[in-house]
């Protein structure tokens, strides 16, 4: 989308923003990617659905898996608290 016509629809300027832009963040266990666009009116549901099954569909097919790991923490041991010299 032009800057202009950006302007001109959404009243808003578009500075060094193209529709090749992906931000990624690192977070604890992966790495998230995240995209900007404006979609004029209704259907953004519909295109966020397209996009992720075209991500996950050209992932595959280059050969990169997604995964992920949870833990649950369980048999903890039990934690003794002193306060001034008292057992609690």
């Amino acid at each position: 989308m032009a800057a202009s016509s950006a302007l001109q629809i959404f009243g808003i300027t578009l500075v060094g923003a193209t529709p090749e832009n992906v931000y990624w963040r690192l977070t604890d266990n992966w790495l998230e990617l995240a995209v900007r666009f404006l979609w004029p009116g209704h259907g953004t549901r519909e295109i966020k659905d397209a996009i992720s099954r075209d991500i996950l569909k050209q992932l595959d097919a280059a050969g990169i898996g997604i995964a992920s790991a949870t833990y649950e923490v369980a048999g903890l041991p039990t934690l003794t608290v002193e306060r001034q010299g008292t057992r609690k």
